[in-house]
């Protein structure tokens, strides 16, 4: 099974919410844990960018088919978000070889399997 990238874009604050006030609502820790549940997640890493007001989410799947659903539902349940717009979602396929040269972590196991 090969892996797949999946980003997830998107403009923060607004509808009456400053930037740091919708990251605080719209990203909590329940949240972040209900991501250890997505089939063949792998990882996810969160980012900010206060100056341009945006959010991403970077997730490794061993599975397109789960990616595309995820990346579905992430646009809906996103944009439902006070603060939230401008959701767009895009997903690759990882070039193996040189991600092994280049020690990006492709080779793990999914979330649901470790033990904490």
């Amino acid at each position: 099974m090969m892996s797949v990238f999946l980003c997830v874009k998107m403009d923060l604050g607004g509808e009456g919410l400053t930037f740091d006030e919708t990251v605080d609502t719209a990203f909590t820790m329940e949240g972040a844990r209900r991501m250890l549940e997505l089939p063949t997640l792998q990882w996810k890493i969160w980012g900010l960018d206060s100056d341009k007001k945006q959010g991403c989410g970077f997730y490794l799947f061993a599975s397109i088919e789960a990616a595309k659903a995820y990346a579905k539902q992430a646009v809906l349940n996103l944009q439902s978000r006070q603060g939230v717009s401008n959701v767009t979602t895009q997903i690759w396929t990882i070039a193996e070889e040189q991600t092994h040269i280049t020690k990006g972590p492709i080779d793990l196991p999914q979330i649901k399997d470790l033990k904490e």
